[in-house]
């Protein structure tokens, strides 16, 4: 009988050491991938994209949603690095080859006007504005136009700038939602 229980506690403690090393240096290197090459949380710093984010919103910011040579579509909410270098979230409105035009507080999509039931209020009337989008370019604008810089201010965005789209909301508690994606008639 002894030597019968010496060779199972000799089997058992490699089952041990895999439980008690293995899986949670296994699972260390899961939520690393998933952290760096996945997904990341952000906080919202302005007011540029409410109603859709309210200052003190956390989003999820998915960074594989581009990652197979998949564009960035017109009404996804983008995360980008501006023109300096800072991190802004922001709507594509228009891609490559798209015209642009805004007038009296409307945008115009190639030959039409677009309905927008995401913006805060109507946007202020401004000079008017007409854009054909370059090739790997992007023209994002805020939801809260009236208190938005964006590409009306420093132009269309490079896609090699975004960092990933905005899928979720995630707290405060009254706030977690699932974004909807955008689709503008063409």
């Amino acid at each position: 009988m002894p030597q019968q229980r010496s060779r199972s506690s000799s089997c058992g403690r490699p089952m041990r050491v895999a439980t008690r090393v293995l899986i949670p240096v296994a699972f260390a290197g899961l939520l690393w991938f998933l952290l760096t090459d996945v997904l990341r949380f952000g906080t919202v710093v302005s007011d540029s994209m409410s109603p859709t984010l309210e200052i003190g919103d956390y989003y999820i910011l998915r960074l594989d949603t581009y990652a197979n040579g998949q564009e960035p579509r017109r009404g996804d909410v983008v995360v980008f690095y501006g023109p300096d270098s800072e991190a802004y979230v922001k709507r594509v409105i228009g891609v490559e080859n798209d015209l642009i035009g805004i007038a009296g507080g409307r945008v115009w999509l190639n030959q039409k006007w677009l309905v927008e039931p995401y913006l805060k209020e109507q946007p202020v009337t401004e000079i008017p504005l007409a854009v054909r989008i370059p090739e790997d370019h992007l023209f994002v604008l805020g939801d809260n136009r009236n208190q938005s810089e964006d590409s009306r201010d420093y132009g269309p965005i490079p896609v090699e700038v975004v960092l990933g789209r905005v899928t979720d909301t995630v707290w405060p508690p009254s706030r977690i939602s699932r974004f909807p994606r955008v689709l503008y008639e063409e």
